[in-house]
């Protein structure tokens, strides 16, 4: 694609760029300390937004320049030289209404999602569950939410996921860490007839060594595990070359 432009005109795409992935990356990083990383859309929308601002006073600024005064030696008339920064023929300012638009798409894409529960009804901690000190309710609430597309940020992840189960890959940049192993991609199982389980899929390969700092021990039907209480066990397996850790709860529509 050939670009045109004239003066500093093209310094447009940089100052977009630049200034939305700055915004972008620090309202990404206030979003985790506050505990809303699934807001990661509108951190992009703000930022584009903040993008658009910029070109648009330093565009504004570079064409207020007041013009230069020559002399026609001929006519002996004054002529005024403007100089103009444009990007495509347009002043540079003006591709910040463009820009706008994009943010406001990408802003009402991210109303589009229902909006996090309110704190008091808000989904249990992801960890608590991981690490069998939650209830089976909570990972139901999990997987009915994501297979609605009720959780923004949350992505399905197709290198590990397969057809019997899906895999989830968790907005950045929120993380589990069971035992000193982080993951960002969980397994969700919520049953009518059998347990309620959630799997955190690490980043280790060493099943034995895991189970060993888990304290897990071979138990028929679970595999390597170990009994967590009120009927859930701490579970780890191989899957697909990696090592998955998780909770199995009891299914609370069965009775005893």
């Amino acid at each position: 694609m050939i670009f045109v432009w004239s003066g500093l005109g093209f310094l447009v795409i940089p100052i977009v760029f630049v200034t939305s992935m700055a915004v972008t990356l620090v309202l990404e990083k206030l979003l985790g300390v506050i505990g809303h990383g699934e807001w990661l859309t509108t951190a992009i929308g703000l930022g584009i937004l903040a993008g658009a601002a910029a070109n648009w006073f330093i565009g504004k600024k570079l064409n207020s320049t007041p013009p230069r005064e020559l002399i026609d030696a001929k006519t002996n008339e004054t002529v005024l030289l403007y100089k103009r920064h444009k990007f495509f023929w347009i002043p540079m300012q003006y591709w910040s209404f463009p820009v706008v638009a994009v943010s406001l798409i990408v802003l009402f894409s991210q109303s589009g999602h229902a909006a996090p529960p309110a704190r008091g009804n808000s989904l249990p901690p992801l960890q608590a569950l991981v690490e069998c000190k939650g209830a089976a309710s909570g990972i139901a609430a999990y997987a009915d939410k994501l297979e609605e597309g009720t959780l923004a940020g949350w992505a399905k992840n197709p290198e590990l996921s397969t057809f019997m189960s899906d895999v989830w890959r968790m907005p950045k940049p929120m993380t589990v860490t069971v035992a000193g192993l982080q993951t960002q991609d969980v397994r969700f199982g919520s049953y009518e007839l059998g347990n309620y389980a959630v799997h955190a899929v690490t980043d280790a390969t060493d099943l034995d060594a895991v189970a060993r700092q888990l304290g897990l021990r071979g138990v028929d039907g679970r595999g390597l595990a170990r009994e967590a209480g009120k009927g859930a066990w701490i579970v780890a397996r191989q899957f697909k070359g990696r090592v998955e850790v998780g909770c199995e709860y009891p299914n609370p529509r069965i009775a005893g």
